[in-house]
């Protein structure tokens, strides 16, 4: 049973979320009404819950053919805390101390005129820790902040194993310290974050204004790690002069390494954010639905970010693709005037009702023969009925640009051989299509 939910939970999901999220997602009791799963990433287990509960309780009713309440447990691979004295000098793997998100990389980080600095910045620390110390990372809510910091601490799990990384928001800070103070082990806080780690990432230090106690001991923290040439970052919403009633001499500290900031991306960095975001998600939408929604949300990325996930859910349930009109729909984007459309922007639709494919199917990577043709003629008749540039067919069936050329070579070659399949399925496409549009009925 145990390998019937989890192959069954595995078919609704694409690779890249599965080995991103699932990796170390496992059955580990099967009660009457009731099923227990574990995995071994502590913010992994509350993603999963908060973003595929619903999937989760859907797949065990499938399975069970009734109602099954479950729980993720979590339960380490790795250990969390110190090692042993006879422990080999070079770990095979990083001490974990605290979970990062497994998409907060460098090489998913979109680099824009925006966060240059910023990124170039973080990537060298990575790769030098203490170079530039302290490195101070400020800009507004949702721009990449968390992103590249969290980016940071991949790397240097990746490429430094033996070094101790921290990664952890100013109000764990707090809650930790408090925590030690009512058990009487304020000493083993101390000596935990200010001798027992080599890399401190900060993030969200702007929660501790007014705070007057807990920023003497991260004053104090930030020392004792400085002083010892240990990598000291810390991320902001604000700029360090704009920190209000916080201590002068820990605004001071902030300010003796690299200070960047983040700004608004400009529109088309934005795009290529919103492409990377839907990439991630293993979806496709198209050109000008990207633009639209880049162009209105570039002012926050997990706005963003939620806008496509929502226009990915909808064209998900309703198995079509969504067009620029119906995204603004979605979205109530009342004050934007999405672009007529074109005849080739419903190609795709009209392919996959022609041939009894999927969208997914078109754009995605299905090998089935019914779908090879579909594309190779949709290809086709993209380039030569509807004038489409190599890189426009490229982005329209989510290929590369010498795909795209080699595979309209292939039907060159089998129109010249004398193929009347092909050419059938071509002409029938093209009246199709047109009929289609004129009727706007496609």
């Amino acid at each position: 049973m145990r390998e019937k939910i989890i192959e069954s939970l595995k078919s609704k999901l694409n690779r890249r979320v599965w080995e991103s999220w699932f990796g170390t997602f496992d059955v580990k009791e099967i009660k009457t009404d009731h099923v227990v799963f574990q995995v071994g990433n502590l913010f992994i287990r509350d993603w999963l819950e908060k973003k595929y509960g619903a999937l989760i309780s859907k797949t065990l009713k499938e399975v069970f053919e009734r109602q099954m309440s479950f729980q993720i447990d979590y339960a380490p691979t790795q250990p969390q805390e110190e090692s042993d004295e006879n422990e080999p000098l070079v770990k095979k793997r990083p001490l974990v101390l605290t979970p990062l998100n497994p998409i907060l990389t460098f090489d998913n980080f979109i680099v824009g005129p925006n966060n240059m600095f910023a990124y170039s910045t973080s990537l060298e620390i990575a790769k030098n820790p203490g170079k530039y110390n302290p490195f101070f990372l400020y800009g507004g809510v949702g721009l990449g902040k968390t992103h590249l910091v969290q980016a940071i601490g991949h790397y240097l799990f990746r490429n430094q194993p033996d070094l101790r990384v921290i990664y952890l928001t100013s109000e764990r800070f707090l809650n930790e310290l408090v925590d030690s103070i009512k058990k009487n082990q304020v000493q083993e806080f101390r000596e935990r974050f200010r001798n027992k780690i080599d890399v401190l990432l900060l993030d969200d230090v702007q929660f501790l204004i007014g705070k007057s106690g807990i920023q003497t001991e991260l004053f104090h923290t930030f020392n004792e790690l400085y002083n010892a040439g240990k990598q000291v970052v810390v991320c902001s919403d604000r700029d360090p002069q704009q920190l209000e009633k916080f201590q002068d001499r820990l605004v001071s500290r902030f300010q003796m390494g690299v200070v960047a900031k983040i700004e608004k991306p400009d529109e088309e960095t934005c795009f290529k954010i919103a492409s990377k975001m839907v990439q991630l998600e293993g979806a496709h939408l198209q050109e000008d639905v990207l633009r639209l929604v880049a162009t209105n949300f570039s002012d926050n990325l997990r706005r963003l970010r939620g806008a496509l996930v929502k226009i990915i859910m909808y064209q998900q349930i309703s198995n079509d693709i969504i067009d620029v009109q119906k995204a603004a729909e979605l979205l109530s984007i009342a004050a934007v005037q999405a672009p007529k459309e074109l005849p080739q922007q419903k190609l795709i639709i009209t392919l996959c009702k022609f041939f009894g494919v999927t969208p997914e199917e078109i754009v995605g990577k299905s090998k089935k023969q019914i779908v090879l043709n579909a594309r190779q003629v949709g290809m086709f008749v993209a380039k030569n009925h509807f004038g489409l540039s190599l890189r426009q067919i490229a982005e329209l069936f989510n290929r590369s640009h010498p795909t795209v050329s080699h595979t309209l070579q292939k039907v060159e070659e089998l129109l010249n051989s004398g193929n009347i399949i092909v050419k059938n399925q071509i002409d029938q496409l093209v009246k199709y299509l047109t009929d289609r549009v004129s009727n706007q009925s496609i």
